[in-house]
């Protein structure tokens, strides 16, 4: 008998998702001209991502680099703020599509 898995690429198969069936991750993509990212079966609009954006720097303008422990948190918003800015000035594929078999 077919695994759960199984079942629902066969059943997606046969509702016309055709070679998307066998995936096990989708690509995320970033759409430049709309500043939408497509990830995980969403869609993240740009006034999200932009609202994403302020609330990381809200954050980081709130710890204090006094502090060992704020410091490295204040590092961490960073990264997030980064990966936003990758994103944004990309407009490349984020992730890569795994299509190996288990």
């Amino acid at each position: 008998m077919a695994g759960r898995e199984d079942l629902i690429n066969q059943l997606a198969a046969k509702m016309g998702a055709g070679d998307f069936a066998q995936t096990k991750y989708t690509d995320s993509k970033y759409d430049a001209t709309t500043g939408t990212l497509y990830c995980d079966g969403i869609m993240i609009t740009k006034p999200v991502i932009e609202k994403a954006e302020q609330h990381f720097k809200m954050l980081k303008s709130k710890c204090s680099y006094n502090d060992p422990a704020s410091r490295e948190m204040a590092m961490i918003y960073q990264v997030a703020i980064e990966g936003i800015n990758m994103i944004r000035n990309s407009g490349q594929q984020t992730i890569k599509e795994d299509r190996s078999e288990e």
